[in-house]
């Protein structure tokens, strides 16, 4: 049992990558550690965590979004859901919140400001009512930062096409439940064939940090625990 639990587990937590085109640096998307995570990348999150307001349960990206610069830059971030089974979805970045959103679309969150070289959750969650799944691309937005003679700010969004390069992005699958992994698969039997830390060094289990795990099918993903 705990074998397959494990399996499952490599399963809903791959991130496949895409040939990332060049974007711009102002912003990144990085994971807990500080790791950058690429443009393009497709991720599947299953971790599922208690919101301490709610205590409902909740599939956290466990994404963070880096400012770059050694100035104060303005962010914000667009969302698309391609696909919502059930529950509903949160997004609190970088100050205000949109919660309840029980319907696929596109919407953005607003303008908002954050320091030189600062880490700031992505503050994005699936709240599941049962198993399934939720696909959501995020797009980092730059806004201008404008101070009036009183120094309250405003923001002002940063059009693409004014910009030399696109803005970072990701999408991410929140995952709930092993039909709902076997559904991110394609119904795919696979194997792991072998787990590799960081430097490439191969171990027996995942462990806490960066997993590369290589599948029978020829594909090879990571984990980040």
């Amino acid at each position: 049992m705990k074998t397959i639990k494990s399996l499952l587990l490599i399963a809903a937590a791959m991130f496949t990558t895409a040939s990332y085109a060049q974007v711009d640096q102002t912003f990144s998307f990085v994971d807990k550690d500080g790791k950058e995570v690429k443009s393009g990348t497709v991720m599947t999150v299953n971790t599922i965590e208690e919101d301490p307001i709610s205590s409902e349960d909740m599939i956290p990206t466990g994404l963070y979004v880096k400012n770059n610069t050694k100035e104060k830059q303005g962010v914000g971030a667009f969302f698309n859901i391609k696909k919502m089974d059930n529950g509903s979805f949160q997004i609190c970045f970088p100050q205000l919140c949109k919660s309840g959103i029980n319907v696929c679309g596109m919407d953005r969150t607003k303008g908002g400001s954050m320091n030189a070289g600062q880490v700031k959750s992505l503050s994005a969650e699936w709240f599941p009512k049962a198993d399934g799944v939720c696909e959501v691309e995020f797009k980092l937005e730059l806004y201008n930062i404008n101070t009036n003679k009183f120094g309250v700010e405003s923001y002002e969004r940063v059009e693409e096409e004014d910009m030399e390069y696109p803005m970072p992005s990701v999408t991410v699958n929140f995952v709930k439940g092993a039909t709902a992994i076997n559904g991110i698969k394609d119904g795919e039997n696979v194997e792991v064939t072998g787990i590799y830390d960081a430097t490439g060094k191969q171990i027996q289990t995942t462990q806490k940090g960066l997993n590369i795990v290589k599948l029978s099918n020829g594909k090879t993903v990571k984990i980040v625990k």
